[in-house]
């Protein structure tokens, strides 16, 4: 199933015009779900959430009580067209293959993504992931070292190392993938690792990726994506298959444990690191 999103924003100084994000609104073919800043998950508002944010905590009160209002009544259209130089709703893009999330689940993915002030990783869950991957993360960095292609220390003629968690511009947010290169083209690299026991933790990282991808592809059409996989020792079962079907939709998949995939993408980063 398609969600389609948009971005409550708000700019404090239209002068600065210095815009951040203050809530999300999603919807899908069964109905439609918000989060703004100063709701507990509940939703239920709670005022000392909104803590030092704005200059002018009652006026913002005031757009979300007009947001949720609109929201009840079904009126996306209204919502858009009221906007002022301060406050104003856009259309952000939409996430397809949800699988079996419903809106309101995807809504507050999206809310710890765009929103929440919670570190990204933990926004998914992933802090124990974190663990479970560093080693394909050693792995493929041990491999650009042999090869002097992490920006590190690379050597003489590598004019466009491979760099570690640089960061890099998406539509609506600023990503840190683990690998990146950028030749005149950016090429983006992220691991992900199916022999996981925990078949939540990889699709909650299989969809940060293909949600990250999308957004650094949206901000940059040329931007070619890669997830490199450790393939379980079995087929992987339903887990496994959402992940490939989600990532092989938005980036080029590689299997590091095969021979030929891992020397063809190692190549291919020695070929974009040494030409002008």
């Amino acid at each position: 199933m398609t969600v389609q999103y948009w971005i409550a924003k708000n700019v404090e100084d239209p002068f600065r015009n210095e815009t951040r994000n203050v809530g999300v609104i999603a919807r899908d073919a069964c109905g439609i779900a918000a989060r703004f800043i100063g709701e507990r998950d509940t939703g239920e508002l709670d005022r000392r959430l909104l803590g030092q944010r704005f200059r002018y905590p009652d006026v913002y009160l005031q757009w979300l009580n007009f947001w949720r209002s609109e929201i009840g009544l079904g009126r996306m259209d209204s919502i858009l067209k009221a906007k002022t130089p301060n406050y104003f709703v856009v259309e952000a893009g939409e996430i397809t293959d949800t699988g079996g999330d419903s809106v309101e689940a995807v809504c507050a993915f999206l809310y710890s993504l765009l929103i929440s002030e919670a570190p990204v990783m933990e926004a998914f869950e992933l802090g124990e992931e974190e663990d479970l991957t560093r080693g394909l993360d050693s792995e493929i960095s041990h491999a650009l070292t042999e090869l002097n292609l992490l920006a590190d220390a690379p050597k003489f003629g590598v004019r466009h190392p491979v760099m570690r968690e640089h960061p890099v511009r998406g539509k609506h947010v600023v990503h840190k993938p683990s690998f990146s290169q950028k030749n005149g083209r950016l090429y983006v690299y992220e691991a992900i690792d199916f022999t996981m026991k925990r078949p939540k933790i990889v699709r909650e990282r299989a969809g940060w990726m293909a949600y990250m991808y999308a957004d650094i592809k949206q901000e940059d059409e040329t931007a070619e994506t890669f997830s490199i996989f450790r393939p379980n020792s079995d087929d992987g079962g339903e887990t496994v298959e959402y992940a490939k079907k989600i990532l092989g939709g938005e980036s080029m998949l590689v299997n590091w444990a095969d021979d030929n995939e891992r020397k063809l993408f190692l190549s291919d980063r020695q070929r974009v690191a040494t030409s002008l």
